[in-house]
């Protein structure tokens, strides 16, 4: 037996409704903010990822799905769903389009970690990126659309955010964190001593603990943002709270990804036994639409792992609307079975679910059959039936039969 790739899962038929409700809050939400749908290649040029996602991060330095194709090309499975929307950005002249420009996407990731609960090495994202706008009020439309995805399953989310600033306050905060970081970076692990030199902010994300406790004294973020960034980040959060969206500031949160600047934060979700998870994600990056060789576009949208907030919904005992897609199942006796497939080919014209018997079962079987299937209705078609043109329907939660004319099915199902 071939067994699946670690970190990676199967999508069962008993599990995919699941998906697709999802989906469908996906397609609502696009519809009430003309969102967009954009779809990007699974794979990029590996130098995609190094120019947007940042070598200082995890995500380049340690989980990337890299390798070489047939032409010697390094290509590298998309491990985030942005630098892909911002290269088709640049590269098809989307700028000339009216603005913003507001795209989302349903996309497969790819990252090489240690597989665990809601972390695999394929999943799946939704995201949000729009494109244009510099203005505070994209960033209360972001946190609008999250809040309304989150909000279709009953859920008021709380955002963790911070605000990084602009370049004259991060380099600011930059050298503050060095000053307080230098006297004791011996004792860092040895992945923060490399960030230390490529992007000190990269250390604030460090997961291991003991990095954790000597970083509970640094200096915050707050403290360093100039005039106009103050009074930007202010007029955020005013608008947060005038919008009834709950928000906790973390001067430490600054993401896993270089290309943020401005605005970060974090759906976060408290969990009982693993502490505080991020449910999504995602912020502002201002620079990158010029890194990638395009004019200089203000971007800010989020991410949200749809693996990740399945496993959350089943854990607050969320109920899923189970899909029926059979609105009659037609029983028949052998010499009836094509009749009934004629008979539903019609129902299905007319947009009806129809299931018949493609096993050769005999009729009490088929209506056992028909049961697991959760059908509201069973036609049983014999010999009789089908000389007068009729079926035998029977509600199966009322136990009411009655005789139909074919030609009257449809109606009687759907009445």
């Amino acid at each position: 037996m071939i067994n699946i790739p670690k970190g990676t899962k199967d999508v069962l038929p008993q599990d995919s409704y699941k998906w697709h409700e999802i989906y469908r809050v996906v397609e609502s939400l696009s519809k009430k903010y003309n969102l967009k749908e954009i779809m990007t290649p699974t794979f990029e040029s590996t130098e995609l990822f190094l120019r947007s996602v940042g070598d200082s991060s995890d995500v380049v330095n340690k989980e990337m799905y890299t390798f070489l194709d047939k032409g010697e090309r390094s290509i590298t499975l998309k491990p985030e769903g942005t630098a892909g929307v911002v290269r088709s950005f640049v590269e098809k002249g989307l700028f000339n389009n009216a603005m913003p420009l507001k795209t989302y996407y349903k996309t497969p990731c790819f990252r090489y970690e240690r597989p665990q609960a809601g972390r695999l090495r394929e999943h799946h994202q939704f995201g949000v990126e729009m494109f244009g706008s510099n203005s505070v009020y994209s960033e209360l439309e972001i946190f609008m659309i999250l809040s309304d995805f989150f909000g279709a399953f009953g859920i008021k989310p709380t955002f963790s955010i911070n605000y990084l600033g602009c370049d004259k306050c991060n380099e600011r905060y930059k050298q503050k964190l060095r000053e307080c970081i230098t006297p004791k970076l011996n004792d860092f692990c040895a992945d923060c001593k490399v960030r230390y030199n490529k992007n000190i902010l990269r250390m604030l994300d460090c997961k291991v603990p003991s990095c954790k406790e000597l970083l509970c004294d640094i200096p915050k973020f707050s403290d360093c943002l100039c005039e106009d960034c103050c009074n930007r980040y202010a007029e955020i959060k005013k608008g947060l709270s005038d919008l009834g969206i709950k928000y906790v500031e973390n001067d430490m949160l600054v993401r896993g990804l270089d290309y943020y600047t401005g605005t970060v934060f974090e759906i976060i979700n408290i969990d009982k036994e693993n502490g505080q998870t991020a449910l999504g994600a995602g912020g502002r990056y201002n620079k990158l639409v010029e890194e990638l060789g395009g004019k200089s576009v203000p971007v800010i949208g989020f991410g949200v792992g749809i693996e990740r907030f399945i496993l959350y919904l089943d854990s607050i005992g969320y109920k899923f609307k189970e899909e029926n897609n059979v609105d009659i199942y037609l029983a028949s006796t052998p010499e009836c079975a094509i009749y009934a497939m004629q008979i539903a080919k019609t129902l299905r014209d007319k947009n009806i679910g129809v299931e018949t018997d493609l096993m050769e079962r005999g009729l009490k079987a088929q209506f056992k059959y028909a049961d697991k299937l959760n059908t509201r209705y069973v036609g049983v078609i014999g010999s009789e039936e089908m000389t007068a043109g009729e079926i035998t329907i029977k509600d199966m939660a009322t136990g009411e039969q009655n005789r139909i004319k074919v030609d009257d099915v449809a109606n009687y199902i759907t009445k």
